[in-house]
């Protein structure tokens, strides 16, 4: 009896550890699978840093563009340069006369030459393109003031004290016009012959335009927008709206363009002309 009970014990060990070991046999198995099916271990990857945005560059100071544009005018050696007018024109008094465009070069040593389109009228009232056209050509030297008669074409030379414009200081007033601009605002960039330049407006007084034959009156005040050169900060246009004096119409508009700064110009006399220096 002892015997057949040892050996019943021993038959259920050996069944409870048999059990046992397929138990771990298939939780190892279940274990494998489960690693095989989870596949690699995902990598751990670093935060994506968030970008900076560039600090924006500060608009220039239009006071300060003014001001180096007035430094250079008065360096200035030579230019090219245009006046026209979009409405208006200059009255000119002693021919009876409407100035409506005009052209030429200026060299701070050689002087200057200019071409002006003109119209006899028989007074500032009268519109400009209903007289008679005609162009009056000058060539101005630091020693004496060349001009064609305005009737028969023909070149008369008289002393330098004549000329109608300070040609020998014409880049000074010019400078001094871009200095004397009040409260100016920056309007942004835009393209003249390809090149950028910076847009300014503001007012200056019309006296600071006595240099030009347009008869300024104390107290008035003109619009002014100022082309600068982005890069060089040189005078590339100016557009002046608004009466200087006592013969222009309210709604004048007159634009001053430089062309070819510091660039080669020759200024050449007639090699005709009636003398009336009394030299």
């Amino acid at each position: 009896m002892h015997d057949t009970c040892k050996r019943a014990l021993g038959s259920a060990r050996e069944r409870t550890v048999a059990i046992l070991r397929r138990l771990w046999a298939i939780a190892l198995l279940l274990t494998a699978l489960a690693i095989a099916c989870a596949g690699p271990p995902t990598p751990t990857t670093a935060p994506t840093p968030t970008p900076v945005p560039p600090t924006p560059t500060p608009p220039p100071d239009p006071a300060l563009l003014l001001e180096a544009t007035a430094a250079n005018l008065r360096a200035l050696k030579s230019t090219e340069f245009m006046v026209r007018h979009e409405t208006g024109a200059i009255f000119i008094p002693g021919f009876s006369a409407k100035m409506t465009e005009a052209s030429g070069s200026w060299d701070s040593v050689q002087g200057a030459e200019l071409a002006v389109d003109a119209y006899l009228v028989p007074d500032a009232q009268t519109e400009a393109e209903s007289g008679v056209y005609l162009q009056m050509l000058s060539v101005i030297t630091p020693d004496a003031y060349y001009a064609t008669d305005p009737l028969s074409g023909a070149w008369m030379k008289q002393p330098p004290a004549m000329s109608p414009i300070p040609v020998d200081r014409l880049n000074l007033l010019a400078a001094d016009l871009i200095a004397g601009v009040s409260d100016p605002v920056l309007g942004g960039q835009e393209s003249l012959d390809g090149q950028s330049a910076h847009r300014i407006s503001g007012e200056a007084p019309a006296t600071l335009l006595d240099w030009l034959p347009l008869f300024p009156e104390e107290g008035q005040v003109v619009q002014i927008e100022v082309w600068t050169d982005v890069e060089q900060k040189t005078l590339r246009k100016l557009r002046l709206a608004g009466p200087v004096g006592a013969f222009d119409q309210p709604d004048t508009v007159r634009e001053i363009l430089l062309t070819n700064i510091d660039g080669t110009v020759t200024i050449q006399p007639p090699d005709e002309f009636v003398d009336l220096t009394g030299g």
